[in-house]
């Protein structure tokens, strides 16, 4: 595996990586950037990372950030969060890697721009990867996840719209069977 950590010293954030990347096999031949670093709009965000030099090649080379706090919170650091919740964590992120895989880096530009702008392709974007994280066996992991943003009170009402209106709900969380193809990745 090709995993560098940058600004990450928390040795259980490292291992919950770990444990989501295991059950990854398809991503274990590209490069994974894990970084903790301040994010204002989230909490986890997974990337494509497309450099001018790599841009006609087929390397892909991916990053994963880390906030140093939970979205909304000045107080609850990501390395406090109890274990379910960060595989869950991870396990959607890797999801959106799993997702970028057969686009060429080109490709990817056009597939951000789509992110950025459709809100129906965000949203095919978004629920593509908790299933895709749940047919890896994570929808335990994934339940935690979601319970804890939406369920611990100190989510910003603004961002919970958002998580509503694109993240997969919990009640069709629920519904999926583990470890079962339930819908196929988001599309250009």
């Amino acid at each position: 595996m090709n995993v560098k950590f940058q600004n990450l010293e928390n040795e259980k954030i490292r291992q919950c990586f770990f444990q989501v990347l295991d059950q990854y096999e398809s991503l274990r031949d590209h490069e994974i950037i894990v970084s903790q670093q301040r994010i204002s709009s989230s909490t986890m965000q997974a990337q494509p990372v497309i450099r001018l030099k790599s841009i006609f090649s087929r390397k892909k080379i991916y990053k994963v950030k880390v906030a140093v706090y939970v979205r909304d919170s000045k107080k609850i650091k990501v390395e406090d969060l109890d274990e379910d919740v960060l595989v869950g964590w991870f396990a959607h992120e890797l999801g959106h890697l799993v997702d970028y895989k057969p686009y060429g880096n080109i490709s990817m530009i056009g597939f951000g721009l789509k992110y950025l702008f459709y809100p129906k392709f965000k949203r095919k974007v978004e629920h593509a990867a908790d299933y895709i994280a749940i047919e890896k066996g994570f929808k335990s992991e994934i339940l935690a996840s979601k319970r804890f943003l939406l369920e611990s009170g100190f989510i910003d009402e603004k961002y919970i719209k958002k998580i509503s209106k694109f993240y997969l709900p919990i009640s069709a969380v629920e519904l999926c069977p583990e470890g079962e193809v339930v819908l196929p990745s988001a599309k250009l």
